[in-house]
């Protein structure tokens, strides 16, 4: 007589249908301690409108860059840097990006907040014209006509730009616009050039088949970072390995997205399918994108690792924003007290050789948009 068939599996099943599910997660790139363990839910806030300046962040997401580290993210949509720092300073989100520029002010003012990580290396503030104006120099923008948003985060900053880059910013004729308007009265030829924030202005008017000139200030001794990743401190201090796991993840994240544009395009155009409702929307995320990669290959990369910062030039970028934005008695803060990026200098995001030089061809076409 003949054992009747056991129901359910015995032990060289369980072992084989283990081995083939842990094959599986290994395949996947997923650690398998991310399933062992319970999942860390985090808040995240952008800046502003999702582009191609921080859409890195759904590559991190949907290359499982988090998951693996036992992170799901929730991701949400900006409205504005000074928003997007108060919300982090104010824990309506546990996580997210800022301008450093904006951060900094709010630093000064009280607002309590750590720095993780550098998510862009310029805010690529300053002005942009049209090839045709005959502006050729920054000495050509004197006796020009400005088109310029008051409460844009550049603009407390031209006076200084005109002293940096040798001309007399006096000599400019500011005309204030509103915000929708101030590319399309440069377009229409109403204002000789706009001053603003490069990276959101150029992708715009290269799409639309004009060429474009820029001073950046960046490029006269007014280094002013682009984002910053930022959280609280009560957060670095009560869950450090947490802001390892979610720095890590965005660096991994910035890393990829510079070296796989079409595949960061796919991923971004799903997750915000908006955004890439016409072929012209699309055309401006390929600018972006490339836009992006250019400012990201910056000697910080190669030297200290994808994340970390200049410490000399961030202190340089606080000062200038104490001095141009703060109050009298106002004191730029002590950075070794506000800054926690430790994790980022450990070689481990450094980026040279071959690699650098792959991101440098890829971010060549965005070098072309400035002009």
């Amino acid at each position: 007589m003949t054992k009747k068939t056991q129901k359910g599996l015995n032990r060289r099943q369980v072992l084989k249908g283990t081995s083939i599910g842990m094959a599986s997660i290994l395949a996947s790139g997923i650690a398998p301690m991310a399933f062992a363990k319970k999942m860390r839910e985090i808040t995240f806030t952008q800046s502003w409108i999702p582009n191609g300046g921080s859409a890195w962040i759904y590559t991190t997401a949907a290359k499982g860059f988090f998951e693996k580290r036992g992170i799901k993210a929730q991701i949400s949509r900006g409205f504005g840097s000074t928003a997007s720092a108060q919300a982090i300073g104010q824990g309506k989100f546990d996580f997210g990006i800022s301008s450093a520029p904006t951060a900094s002010l709010q630093t000064v003012r009280g607002m309590k907040l750590a720095y993780l990580a550098c998510c862009s290396y310029s805010s690529a503030m300053g002005v942009v014209f049209l090839k045709d104006s005959g502006i050729k120099s920054p000495k050509d923008l004197e006796g020009k006509k400005c088109g310029s948003v008051v409460k844009s985060g550049e603009y407390p900053f031209l006076p200084l730009f005109g002293q940096k880059a040798g001309f007399d910013w006096s000599k400019v004729n500011v005309v204030q616009v509103d915000n929708k308007i101030r590319t399309g009265v440069m377009l229409q030829k109403k204002v000789d050039f706009i001053s603003c924030f490069a990276s959101s202005v150029v992708p715009d008017v290269v799409t639309k088949g004009y060429d474009v000139g820029t001073f950046l200030y960046k490029d006269f001794d007014m280094p002013f970072y682009g984002y910053m990743l930022i959280t609280q401190p009560e957060m670095v201090a009560k869950e450090k390995a947490l802001c390892a796991d979610v720095t890590e993840a965005i660096a991994e994240g910035m890393r990829y997205y510079m070296q796989n544009h079409d595949e960061a395009a796919d991923i971004f155009f799903k997750a915000v399918p908006e955004a890439g409702m016409t072929s012209s929307k699309k055309k401006k995320f390929q600018v972006e994108i490339d836009l992006y990669t250019h400012i990201m290959t910056t000697p910080e990369i190669s030297s200290t690792g994808l994340g970390s910062v200049d410490m000399g030039k961030y202190q340089n970028m606080v000062d200038i924003v104490v001095k141009n934005l703060g109050k009298p008695g106002d004191a730029a803060p002590d950075l070794s007290k506000i800054m926690h990026l430790d994790q980022m200098i450990d070689n481990k995001y450094v980026i040279k050789g071959a690699e650098l030089e792959n991101i440098k061809k890829l971010g060549a076409p965005g070098a072309s948009a400035l002009g």
